[in-house]
């Protein structure tokens, strides 16, 4: 026999096997498999109109988190939410309004992420908006009272638009902080 067909017979047979070993892979019954990872992605329940309100340890209101849809996931303890609509009070009576188009809800409700159409804003004493902020990212941590995206945000202001590239705010000291990027346009009006 050549000395070539030596060289070249072991890893003939080789990716031979492997391809025979991957066909019957494929045809031998992996439903236990397939079951289980759908398993982890349904829902035990769901409800519509969810209205949750989380007070602190005098009894008064720290947020409120409303939802047109709510769908529980029981391997990990999680929530998906349909337009959630969150108002953080921060110590205060003017709470920050959050809402976006669809929501995610750790076990134990430390985090919340919010993504679509996401849009923020505080209202000033005369019931108008002093303050919004639009992105498509928000984490939220309700119980910190903080909120961060890494996303473009536009925030407007009373006499100014600014557009920057992520943005950090502490609901509890009314504080923005914009991360970079930050070109702001001032209204020349006001």
């Amino acid at each position: 026999m050549p000395h070539f067909m030596k060289v070249w017979r072991v890893p003939f047979f080789s990716s031979f096997a492997a391809i025979i070993t991957f066909w019957l892979l494929l045809g031998s019954d992996n439903d236990a498999y397939y079951e289980t990872k759908d398993d982890f992605r349904e829902p035990d329940y769901s409800f519509e109109e969810m209205n949750r309100r989380t007070g602190n340890e005098f009894g008064e209101i720290k947020n409120i988190l409303k939802a047109e849809l709510v769908e529980h996931f029981p391997k990990d303890d999680s929530m998906e939410l349909v337009r959630p609509y969150l108002k953080i009070y921060a110590n205060s009576s003017e709470p920050w309004h959050i809402r976006s188009e669809k929501g995610w809800v750790s076990s134990g409700n430390e985090v919340i992420l919010l993504h679509g159409e996401v849009e923020m804003w505080r209202l000033g004493g005369n019931r108008e908006r002093v303050l919004q902020a639009l992105t498509t990212e928000l984490r939220v941590l309700p119980d910190q009272e903080y909120a961060e995206t890494d996303n473009t945000a536009i925030i407007i202001g009373p006499s100014s638009v600014t557009h920057t590239l992520g943005f950090r705010a502490n609901f509890s000291l009314n504080h923005l902080e914009l991360v970079e990027r930050v070109r702001t346009k001032h209204d020349k009006k006001n």
